[in-house]
């Protein structure tokens, strides 16, 4: 029994200098096999080629489902994640009754800024008048005869999700005609199944009036739109609270985020909330994909927990796929 433990002691000894010549051999014949493939590469660029245009189309391809991942289930009505690369290519990463024609309450004033954006510019000044100050379920604060610029009236609509902004700015052309000005940018820019009768997107005060509607899908593609061709409305999405002052220099109420995933989710890159009670909870989010190769928009429709659903969402998406 007492000569065994030499042994074990040499053969220990002996595995513990020869690691370092396998670690050694390991490297030399990994240098070795490069030094090999460059010496190809330079009798043969087309190899390279031939691996560059392999890694471009795992590029086209990627993201790739994986097949282990359990189902998504969201409580929300209609729900989309909506992959925009940045070869300008797309893909469904998620959709729940995405087609499906909702109430989408405040979402509705990302249509309203887009026309507001194409009909006047930022430094114009607008006054408040009596509708506006009077507007059900307001949030600025705004009072008859007070004067403002559209970019703060635009800055309360977009962050604070306020409606006497909204009546403020729709007031310049007329509820009728900006109404008609909305739903022919949607024909426009290709949303399907999006009808507006109210540039607030706050329900229906009578049964025979109509609701603001749209889905999922033709939300995305809004966002998509807004993203390439009017990205100060998500600028102005991602500000959390701004200090408002009347021309003349007094403050007049700080405007504070109504979306509470700014902060929680990395890569925000804007995003708008709405809620009434025919609608329920509604949000759109739009963040970096994984490894930055373009950006996904998401939307959630008609749910008890917008904020919750959201991240559900979000995670499931970087989970569910090989990027």
């Amino acid at each position: 029994m007492k000569d065994s433990f030499p042994n074990i002691r040499f053969f220990f000894l002996g595995l513990l200098f020869s690691l370092p010549i396998f670690w050694g051999a390991n490297l030399a014949q990994k240098n070795l096999e490069e030094t090999l493939f460059w010496d190809k590469v330079a009798f043969d660029p087309s190899i390279l080629s031939a691996q560059a245009s392999q890694e471009i189309e795992l590029a086209k391809i990627l993201p790739v489902k994986k097949t282990d991942i359990l189902p998504l289930d969201l409580k929300a009505e209609s729900a989309i994640s909506f992959l925009v690369k940045k070869d300008k290519s797309q893909k469904v990463l998620f959709r729940k009754e995405a087609d499906k024609p909702l109430p989408i309450a405040s979402l509705t004033k990302l249509m309203t800024a887009l026309v507001v954006l194409e009909n006047y510019k930022l430094s114009q000044m607008v006054e408040i008048d009596k509708q506006a100050a009077e507007e059900e379920g307001k949030t600025g604060f705004f009072r008859k005869g007070e004067v403002f610029s559209v970019r703060d009236l635009l800055y309360s609509s977009l962050i604070e999700s306020s409606n006497d902004s909204v009546v403020a700015l729709v007031d310049l052309i007329g509820e009728e005609g900006f109404v008609d000005l909305m739903n022919s940018e949607a024909k426009r820019i290709g949303l399907k199944n999006t009808y507006f009768f109210n540039p607030t997107g706050l329900d229906p005060d009578a049964d025979q009036e109509k609701t603001n509607l749209s889905t999922a899908r033709d939300l995305a593609v809004l966002a998509r739109y807004l993203f390439e061709k009017e990205p100060f409305v998500w600028e102005t999405s991602l500000i959390s609270q701004f200090d408002l002052y009347t021309p003349n220099g007094i403050f007049h109420h700080k405007i504070i985020n109504t979306n509470e995933l700014l902060k929680e989710i990395p890569g925000v890159l804007g995003g708008k909330t709405g809620w009434t009670p025919q609608a329920k909870g509604c949000l759109l989010l739009i963040v970096k994909a994984p490894k930055n190769n373009g950006i996904i928009i998401n939307v959630v429709l008609g749910s008890p927990d917008r904020f919750g659903e959201m991240k559900k969402l979000i995670q499931w998406v970087k989970d569910s796929y090989k990027w």
